[in-house]
């Protein structure tokens, strides 16, 4: 189960691997589409005030998926010594992606999403109106520990994909080490904020 849930690349291959990523990935942004979430970058979910639609969430949903497998192409392809195939970068990059799903799932059930909602309601209510006001009340302060708690599920969704992409990309390319972390960690700062500028300007 273990190999299963952290290096599925090990136990699927070629076309099956690259079906079930894009099939995690398509409905994630049909989930997310429904109930009014935003994947508006390689590691985000976000709460969205307005409709959303289900091309804009395919659409969003492609951008971060191109846009880090892009990235650890040009990264991989400059620190690798050893031959590898794209095809498996695109597949394994696709799969890696997949836990975004279960955060999608998880703010989707209606008292959590409530909740949420409600949280960040209050708290951007609170904010002071004077910038120099920056004492926050106790109030405003359990309020975000509460928000904090309440995301931690989504965050270590998010952070079990970002491992599954760090070992992706060292599985195709055969790279191990620091130079391989920070390579790693250079590829998705640029895709995130890749990804982002895109989305804001072309989609949301």
């Amino acid at each position: 189960m273990t190999a299963w849930l952290f290096t599925p690349f090990n136990r699927i291959h070629g076309r099956l691997l690259l079906a079930i990523g894009l099939a995690a990935m398509t409905a994630t942004a049909m989930l997310a589409s429904v109930n009014g979430l935003v994947t508006d970058g390689v590691l985000d979910l976000h709460l969205w005030t307005g409709p959303v639609s289900l091309t804009s969430s395919l659409l969003m949903g492609l951008i971060n998926w191109v846009s880090l497998t892009l990235a650890l192409w040009a990264v991989g392809h400059w620190l690798s010594a050893s031959s590898y195939r794209l095809n498996d970068l695109w597949a394994t990059q696709a799969v890696a992606r997949w836990p975004m799903l279960l955060a999608v799932i998880y703010q989707s059930v209606p008292p959590v999403r409530r909740e949420t909602e409600r949280l960040a309601e209050v708290m951007l209510a609170a904010l002071p109106e004077r910038s120099h006001e920056v004492i926050a009340s106790p109030t405003y302060l359990l309020d975000a520990l509460w928000l904090m708690a309440l995301s931690t599920p989504v965050l270590l969704a998010i952070v079990w994909m970002v491992w599954l992409m760090y070992h992706s990309y060292a599985q195709v390319f055969g790279v191990r080490g620091w130079q391989a972390v920070l390579g790693f960690t250079f590829a998705l700062i640029v895709a995130e904020l890749g990804s982002k500028a895109v989305i804001v300007v072309a989609v949301l």
